[in-house]
């Protein structure tokens, strides 16, 4: 139903804990468990794949309410107290999961068809379009989200036009620094790799790849 349970890396777990807290929801289930290969070691869910574990061990946290017991395997939130604990994982408490609005679309089409394709995805009540990733904070969850992409490079909603990098939804790219200022003559269109998003690639706009929509609420009138 949704992408995932919750986990660390996916959510402003402050937002979250408010949320938990005034529905009266003080112990869920989280994605969090202990690895079964190294018995000290908890990590979390890997988003990435949908099967085992993945991270750093956080065994050490600071974020648990006692040392995690050593014969349990499953771990929960507590949100008056803002910690997790460790408990079996046949307990039955109610679960938290997480869900954004992204789609990755395993198709390979042109850079043009692709935004086509968002676009035509939208409704009376959402507004699609191509990706657009301002911030840095969202690279790597976004390379989590495109790692099941069967083209290793998938299309974004940037765009050179008019000496200028913008973003298909109309802003421009802060750090124009960071792609060339006078790409090559087809290379006006930009990705981001399954394998390393800690930068743009500029490609040619008529190449057939993978993309990414994004889709946001309409305000009601």
């Amino acid at each position: 139903m949704y992408i995932d349970m919750l986990t660390w890396d996916t959510t402003d777990m402050d937002q979250v804990t408010k949320w938990l807290v005034e529905t009266n929801y003080h112990e869920v289930w989280i994605g969090l468990r202990r690895d079964p290969e190294q018995p000290l070691v908890w990590r979390w869910i890997n988003v990435k794949t949908g099967e085992g574990l993945t991270g750093e061990d956080v065994s050490e946290s600071e974020n648990w309410v006692t040392n995690p017991q050593p014969n349990v395997s499953c771990a929960a939130y507590n949100s008056l107290k803002k910690k997790w604990y460790s408990t079996v994982c046949t307990e039955q408490l109610k679960f938290v999961c997480y869900d954004d609005n992204l789609e990755l679309v395993t198709e390979n089409k042109t850079w043009d068809d692709a935004i086509n394709h968002c676009r035509k995805m939208s409704s009376s009540k959402s507004k699609c379009d191509l990706l657009s990733t301002t911030t840095s904070s969202q690279f790597s969850y976004v390379r989590d989200r495109i790692y099941n992409a069967t083209s290793e490079e998938v299309w974004t909603g940037l765009r050179f036009l008019g000496g200028e990098w913008w973003w298909s939804d109309g802003e421009t790219l802060d750090h124009q620094g960071m792609l060339p200022d006078c790409p090559s003559q087809w290379e006006h269109c930009g990705t981001m790799s399954k394998y390393n998003t800690a930068n743009w690639i500029t490609r040619d706009c008529s190449e057939r790849r993978n993309f990414i929509c994004y889709c946001t609420e309409v305000a009601e009138d």
